[in-house]
């Protein structure tokens, strides 16, 4: 429990317990109402009722890409995995919507099915060096460290500045 609201000294709370026994005791409930002190939880309540709701720190999601890389990006990987593939069965040339694919797939654990969705990516996007990166990371996963190792050179002939990929790090801001 947070304690945003200053908890009333040990003497007072005591003094308070002993009005209020003797108010119960010659049965004088309206005093024993007056005198009553709400509790810490109802006071935490109404404290969180001013501070309001908490803002969400990402914004709503506007596209179904965004989704995906949000629930991802929570840890929330099999929805991620799921939002890929609704979003592919409308989109099957989206390439990023395919790494997404083969990132969730590597983290559950399915390394040849995120092989497949990484060679797509690089098959609908050549150029980009990140799709290679994932397939090299699936191929690793597999123990295939010589494909892997090919697929880290063409990677880094497209983009150098992948290493951070290569050596798990996470990627520059």
């Amino acid at each position: 429990m947070r304690r945003d609201v200053p908890r009333r000294p040990g003497w007072a709370r005591r003094a308070d317990h002993l009005v209020l026994r003797m108010a119960g005791l010659l049965r004088l409930s309206p005093l024993r109402r007056l005198l009553a002190r709400p509790s810490d939880a109802a006071l935490e309540g109404l404290a969180r009722q001013d501070r309001g709701p908490r803002p969400d720190p990402l914004p709503p999601p506007t596209t179904g890409l965004q989704a995906a890389r949000r629930a991802f990006a929570e840890g929330r990987h099999a929805e991620a995995l799921h939002l890929y593939g609704e979003l592919l069965a409308h989109d099957a040339h989206n390439a990023w919507a395919w790494h997404g694919r083969g990132d969730a797939l590597l983290l559950l654990g399915q390394p040849s099915d995120a092989r497949a969705a990484y060679a797509r990516a690089a098959e609908l996007a050549p150029t980009e060096g990140l799709h290679l990166g994932g397939l090299a990371n699936a191929l690793s996963a597999l123990g295939h460290a010589e494909p892997a190792a090919e697929q880290w050179r063409r990677a880094l002939a497209l983009d150098p500045g992948l290493t951070w990929m290569r050596d798990g790090r996470a990627p520059p801001r």
